[in-house]
C-alpha cells in the first residue's frame, strides 16, 4: 500500500496523567491536575479548587507565562502512518520520550509516504518506481538472509513508521506552537494538528487558546 500525503496518519493518545482521588466539579482531571499543582505555591495548606478556579488558574498562568507548572501533566501518543521524515523532525523536540518502531528487528512490509506535490508532478512515475524497487530489493535481500539492520539501508525516507512519544504538557504546547504554524513541513504540521485535537479532549482548558487559534479559526 502506498500512502498519499497523510492519509495513513493516526494520532492516539493512549495515557494522560489521572488523579487518584474524588474530587468534584466537572473539568477534566488534567486541568485539574495543572491548576492543582499551581495553586500551591500560593497556598499555606492544599485545598480543592472549584470550576471557575481551575479554568482562571491556567489561563493566568498562561497569560503570565509561568508555564513550569504544565510540566506535571503528562501525555503519551501512539503515532502512525508518518515518515521516516517526519519522525525525523519529531525528535528534536528533546524534552520528550520517544520509542520508535526499529527497522533493525522488525520485519516490515514497506510501506511509503507520497507527498501530494510529487503525486501530481510529471516525476510521480519515476518516484513511484524508486519507492518500489527499494521494497522489493529489501524484500529480496532479507530472504538471503541479509540482515534486517543491513537491508535497511536501501530504504528511503518515505518509508512510514510508528512511534511513542512523551511530552509533558508545557512541552507538548511549544510543539504544537511550532509545528502548527503554515510556515512548518506539511506532514508535521498535519501531526501537531492531530496531537492538538487529542490533547484538547481530555484537557480542553490547558489546550483551549491553541485549539481555537489552530483548529477552530482555520474551518
Amino acid at each position: 500500500m502506498d500512502y498519499t500525503g497523510s492519509s495513513g496518519l493516526k494520532v492516539t493518545l493512549i495515557a494522560y496523567s489521572r488523579l487518584n482521588y474524588e474530587f468534584k466539579g466537572n473539568v477534566s482531571e488534567v486541568d485539574r491536575l495543572v491548576a492543582q499543582c499551581g495553586s500551591i505555591s500560593h497556598s499555606k495548606n492544599f485545598k480543592e479548587l472549584d470550576d471557575a478556579k481551575v479554568e482562571h488558574l491556567i489561563n493566568l498562568l498562561k497569560s503570565l507565562g509561568h508555564e513550569s507548572v504544565f510540566e506535571h501533566a503528562s501525555f503519551t501518543f501512539l503515532i502512525e502512518g508518518i515518515s521516516r521524515v517526519c519522525s525525523h523532525q519529531l525528535v528534536r523536540h528533546r524534552i520528550a520520550s520517544f520509542t520508535q518502531q526499529s527497522q533493525r528487528y522488525v520485519p516490515i512490509e514497506p510501506e511509503f509516504i507520497i507527498p501530494e506535490s510529487i503525486k501530481n508532478s510529471e516525476f510521480y512515475d519515476e518516484f513511484l518506481n524508486i519507492l518500489n524497487l527499494s521494497r522489493e530489493l529489501y524484500k529480496k535481500m532479507i530472504s538471503k538472509r541479509i540482515n534486517k539492520e543491513d537491508a535497511r539501508f536501501v530504504l528511503p525516507q518515505a518509508v512510514e513508521t510508528k512511534i511513542m512519544v512523551t511530552m509533558n504538557g508545557r512541552e507538548l504546547r511549544h510543539f504544537i506552537l511550532m509545528r502548527a504554524e503554515k510556515d512548518a513541513q506539511w506532514e508535521i504540521r498535519n501531526l501537531a494538528i492531530e496531537m492538538l485535537k487529542e490533547a484538547y479532549r481530555v484537557s480542553p482548558i490547558l489546550f483551549g487558546d491553541l485549539y481555537k487559534k489552530y483548529i477552530e479559526n482555520k474551518q
